[in-house]
């Protein structure tokens, strides 16, 4: 195919459109350059006028005592109790601290509910002016509203006899009372009946195991003074128990008698039988409590404790008696004369004696606020079912959002008995549920066995290992002067079975079993407070 030539004018069009082509490029090559010049440049110069306008900000948003009390005092006629709260809080990261601040920031936290906060800010607002009305009217509502009213009686002294007369406030001789009972039950109801023995070598065992049982209680906080209360509190505990015992030993049977010209004979089976006996009976017992709470400065609360226990019941024990006869092993007619041989029964008797002791258990705690925090330290001493026992722990309860309507304690305890020591756990955490209803939650841990929890309100003086507690509590607030409660508590225990064995060398060794159960309580109340 012949090839086609492009006129001449053409190609030289073509070179001149190439040239310019190429010159275009080049230019806008530049002009790239330059722009990416033109935007680092620009980029420099913004992120310079970022950092100036910053510090600007940083400069402008400098807090002095000035600037803080026209804001909050602003922001306190205007009720912005959130926008008050953030610019005191900034005012106080910059060290500005005085009375008029701590006020408006308290009023701004009782505003929002948060009573717990506001007594911080109305404390630290009474240490620059003592004798404030405001401050005291503010932080004793306050301490009322946070189910402190020990704490808002020892205000009383400070306030002049107007104040109290105007706000209808005095300390009651009586606070509170409440009482409240209910029942244990546990599972598999009595545990009557026959008790297996442990293992085939057993000739021996016995088990003492605890029923249902029943639970009462009155008690009444009363004011000795602005600064100190009492509770007196009485308990009363009736347990069911089941004491069953059961045994092995050689029994002689007399098989056959057999006659012969001379006289006669006997034969004889020696065989392993099987014995068990059961007695049921009841444990009364009978508690005094007795709680001083005294307040001190700075937040500060000292609270001694004394419990007294009495309990009853009959004591059944076993008594063994190793008793020798003489079987007759043949007779002789003619001589009028019986061959004998010896043989050792066993032979079991069991007593009953009524028992009565007293057990003790004294303790002490002392407390501090921390704003929404506060920390205890406690210990006591206690001498129960012939034992002595030393606990020492530390609490720690919170109130996160400043108030009631959620809180929580965790509690960790030390208890020492002898050569054994366990380290027990007592959490809680509740929460407003309703305006009239609350909830909490527990969780004990631990072998609480002869151990005492709230400072020896309650005490484990049961013989049965405690392995955990689950509890569930209901609080309805019916008035500021009723309140119904409603406790379910599961337990986790075990029971202790005692046997003997006896060795080659015909020694009679003690030995323990522990079999699990568990127990449901159900607890109702009414607290009258004044």
């Amino acid at each position: 195919m012949k090839k086609r030539h492009l006129p001449v004018h053409f190609q030289n069009f073509l070179t001149i459109v190439t040239r310019h082509a190429s010159l275009v490029t080049c230019h806008a090559s530049r002009i790239t350059c330059h722009a990416s010049r033109v935007t680092c440049h620009l980029s420099i110069f913004l992120l310079f006028l970022t950092v100036l306008t910053s510090s600007a900000a940083h400069a402008s948003d400098k807090m002095d005592f000035a600037k803080a009390d026209q804001l909050t005092y602003r922001l306190y006629q205007e009720k912005k109790w959130d926008s008050l709260i953030i610019i005191g809080k900034q005012a106080l990261r910059h060290d500005i601290d005085y009375y008029y601040l701590r006020i408006r920031m308290g009023i701004a936290y009782y505003e929002r509910g948060q009573f717990i906060t506001a007594i911080n800010h109305f404390s630290t607002a009474l240490k620059f002016n003592v004798a404030d009305p405001v401050g005291l009217e503010y932080l004793y509502f306050s301490y009322f509203n946070s189910n402190r009213a020990t704490d808002a009686y020892s205000l009383l002294p400070s306030m002049s006899p107007e104040m109290r007369n105007r706000l209808y406030i005095k300390t009651p001789v009586i606070e509170e009372v409440r009482m409240e009972g209910g029942g244990n039950f546990t599972a598999g109801g009595q545990s009557k009946g026959k008790q297996s023995q442990s293992g085939t070598k057993s000739i021996y065992a016995e088990i003492d195991r605890y029923g249902n049982s029943y639970y009462g209680n009155a008690g009444v906080r009363v004011n000795l003074w602005n600064i100190i209360s009492l509770k007196v509190a009485y308990n009363y505990l009736n347990f069911s128990k089941t004491k069953s015992f059961n045994w092995s030993l050689i029994e002689d049977r007399l098989v056959k008698k057999a006659d012969c010209t001379w006289g006669y004979y006997n034969h004889y089976s020696f065989d392993t039988v099987y014995k068990d006996t059961t007695c049921d009976y009841r444990i009364n017992q009978n508690e005094a409590f007795l709680e001083a709470r005294i307040m001190l400065p700075a937040g500060f609360r000292i609270i001694p404790s004394f419990h007294m226990l009495n309990v009853r019941y009959p004591n059944i024990q076993a008594h063994y008696v190793g008793q020798t006869v003489n079987d007759t092993l043949l007779y002789v007619s003619y001589l009028d004369s019986a061959i004998t041989f010896p043989f050792k029964r066993t032979i079991y008797s069991f007593t009953q004696n009524d028992t009565s002791f007293y057990n003790y258990v004294a303790g002490i705690t002392v407390t501090k606020d921390f704003s929404i925090f506060t920390m205890g330290l406690s210990g006591s001493w206690s001498n129960l079912n012939g034992k002595n026992q030393v606990q020492a722990g530390g609490s720690l309860t919170y109130y996160p959002l400043g108030n009631l309507n959620l809180y929580g304690n965790t509690t960790l305890t030390g208890f020492f008995q002898g050569s054994d020591s366990r380290l027990l756990l007592n959490q809680m955490i509740g929460a407003k549920i309703t305006p009239w209803l609350w909830a909490e939650a527990t969780l004990l841990y631990g072998d609480h066995t002869n151990a005492n929890i709230y400072n020896g309100a309650i005490v484990y003086n049961n013989s049965d290992k405690i392995d955990y507690r689950l509890g569930a509590n209901l609080i309805f607030v019916l008035s500021k002067h009723f309140q119904l409660s409603l406790i379910y508590q599961y337990y986790r225990k075990e029971y202790q079975q005692l046997y003997y064995v006896k060795t080659t060398d015909n020694l009679f060794v003690p030995q323990t079993k522990y079999y699990p159960y568990s127990t449901n309580s159900i607890i109702g109340g009414v607290t009258w407070k004044l």
